[in-house]
């Protein structure tokens, strides 16, 4: 139940869903329980848009990126101090969103992420903010 635990409330339909939220600027606030979280603006670059935007970094010298390859619960990584500012690379789906099976659309929700669980659900429950910003907020 980690929808209903972050935003007080239960998914019934996307229009209830948005409904009970509201976005100014970055800021996602529930109304059911007014807690608020800071949505980063969302960006789908093409892959030429990352060739382009990353061509000078070849030439310039800057502090290594460390890269690890780590077995272990995802969420419990998530929610470490020292993880603050990672990116986690994990297996998922292209759409921004999780679909646990083949006849799942994003209107059935986001709370049935917590029976799933495989890398890319348990990540989008550890940054659930994002994941409702994305499901149900973001035009398509």
């Amino acid at each position: 139940m980690w929808f209903e635990d972050l935003f007080g409330f239960t998914e019934h339909s996307p229009a209830q869903v948005q409904e009970n939220l509201s976005l100014e600027g970055t800021q996602l606030t529930s109304r059911a329980n007014n807690r608020s979280f800071e949505c980063v603006t969302l960006e789908i670059p093409t892959l030429d848009d990352l060739r382009l935007s990353t061509a000078d970094l070849a030439n310039q010298t800057t502090d290594r990126t460390t890269l690890m390859q780590i077995v272990g619960d995802v969420q419990e990584l998530h929610a470490s101090a020292e993880n603050r500012k990672a990116m986690f690379q994990v297996s998922s789906q292209f759409n921004l969103l999780e679909m646990a099976a083949p006849h799942a659309v994003p209107e059935d929700s986001v709370g049935i992420y917590e029976h799933d669980y495989t890398q890319g659900p348990a990540c989008a429950i550890a940054e659930g903010a994002g994941t409702v910003f994305r499901n149900y907020l973001v035009p398509l």
